[in-house]
This record gives structure tokens, sequence and C-alpha cells, in this order.
């Protein structure tokens, strides 16, 4: 027992430590994204009104992340109610995730983290990786190690009712996974990058007159590339224009930007 318990204890703090350094880590790529976004707020032209920033908002998510990088390298006290609070973000977001996800993805102070693992309409996995796995599974297994001893004493005490509370966190991860696999496999049968390629070039030639002239407007009609008919959906709108193209076997392809410079120029 004695050579046993040692073990054991030595094993828990380098899992403790290894999942503190995951955090800074986060925690750094995070901040860094975000003073980024701040920096080109205050020094570009035409950043700010590109992205829609709220400087206080960037500076304020910033500064939530120093103290997020802090906070899990000196191993403070905060540091289960900060675990605890990015899995409730985590959560809250995959609640709108289908509303939110469009916008989020560009209006982020962290969206150059999106931009790192985003490499097109054709290759989501990663993505879908990075949320799914990451955001979701990962921030509710680190939330329950770190706040271990808030839910042991309830095992201890009351058996049923403890394992009752801790099963949820663990059927939201299994429930993630899940999801990300789903969404893994449902993209490789939906997904087709020829429709992609195309939608990306239907998304070229919309230029501002066309999305004020159609702004807030969905228009339907099909097009040839080679020898292939392709159905183009195209929704204008200022803050988000979107092309959805249908190739021959079903598959589709989708395309996005903002055209928030089309409206600046409509109000101008």
């Amino acid at each position: 027992m004695d050579v046993v318990r040692p073990l054991r204890y030595g094993a828990r703090a380098v899992l403790r430590r290894a999942l503190r350094t995951v955090n800074v880590l986060i925690a750094v790529v995070t901040l860094a994204s975000a003073l980024a976004v701040l920096t080109s707020d205050l020094r570009v032209p035409g950043y700010r009104e590109h992205y829609r920033d709220a400087v206080w908002f960037v500076g304020l998510y910033a500064a939530v992340q120093v103290v997020m990088l802090v906070e899990f390298a000196r191993d403070g006290a905060f540091v289960p109610w900060l675990a605890v609070a990015k899995t409730a973000a985590a959560y809250l977001f995959f609640l709108g995730f289908t509303g939110l996800w469009p916008y989020w993805r560009t209006w982020t102070p962290a969206r150059y983290i999106y931009q790192l693992v985003d490499w097109g309409e054709g290759h989501t996995v990663l993505v879908l990786a990075f949320l799914f796995l990451g955001r979701g599974a990962f921030n509710t297994l680190n939330a329950m190690y770190f706040t271990a001893d808030w839910w042991r004493p309830l095992r201890a005490r009351r058996p049923l009712l403890g394992r009752l509370v801790t099963a949820v966190p663990m059927a939201a991860t299994l429930i993630f996974v899940w999801g990300f696999s789903e969404l893994a496999r449902h993209e490789a049968r939906t997904f087709s990058a020829d429709a992609h390629d195309v939608a990306e070039l239907v998304l070229e030639t919309v230029d501002c007159d066309a999305v004020r002239a159609h702004a807030g407007k969905t228009t339907n009609d099909v097009r040839k590339r080679g020898d292939r008919r392709y159905e183009v959906q195209i929704a204008y709108d200022c803050t988000l224009t979107r092309v959805l193209v249908r190739a021959e076997d079903g598959r589709f392809g989708t395309a996005a930007a903002p055209r928030q410079e089309c409206c600046a120029t409509a109000g101008s």
C-alpha cells in the first residue's frame, strides 16, 4: 500500500499538470487571436466595420483569456470555476449551434483559430473535431476533473445520487463524440468537392450591386461546367451571402462570405 499510494498520487499530479498545460495553451492561442483582432480593429482602416467588432467586447474577451492563462498556469483557486465556465459557454454555443455558427466563426475574437482549422467547405472534419471533440468533449471532461473535489464527497455520502450526477457529463461526452462521428460521415455522403468549387466561383461573381439589388432574397438557376449541370441557389444578405450548389449526383457544395462593405457603400 505504501508503494501504490505515492504512484497513484504521482499519476494524478502528472494528469493535473498535463490538463493545466493544455488549458494554458488554449488560453495562449485564443489570447493571441483576440489581441490580433483588437490591434486590427484599432489600426487597420475598415477592419472593425467589416467584421462589426465592438472594441469593448474584444478587449473583455482578451481579458478573460488572460485570467484563464494566469489561473491555470499557477493552479489558482478559481481553476474549477473557470473549467465549469468554459464548459457552460460551450454548451450555450451548441444550444444555438445551427443559427449561431455561420456568424460566430466570423465575428468571434477567436476567428483566427477557426481560420487555422478551417481548410474550406470541403475539409470540415478538422473544424468538427475542434468543435465537438475540443469544445464539447474535452471541456466536459476537463470540468469533471477539476471539480472532482465537489462531486467525490457526494458519491461517498450518497452513492446512487452521486453516480447519477456524474453520469450526466459522461453521457454528454459520449453525445459529443457520437455527434462528431455522425457529422463526419454525413459530410462524406453529402459533400461534393466539385460542387464546392462551383459555389466558390459563383460567389466570386456576386458583386455589391447584386447584393444590394437582391438583399434579403434567394435566387435559383442552373449553371454548367463542362458537360455537368449544377443547381445554384444564392441567398443575398449583407451580413452573410451564401451560395448552395447541388450536383447531378445529389451531393452539395457551399460557399459564404460576409458582405458588409456592400451595405456600407449603400448607406454612404
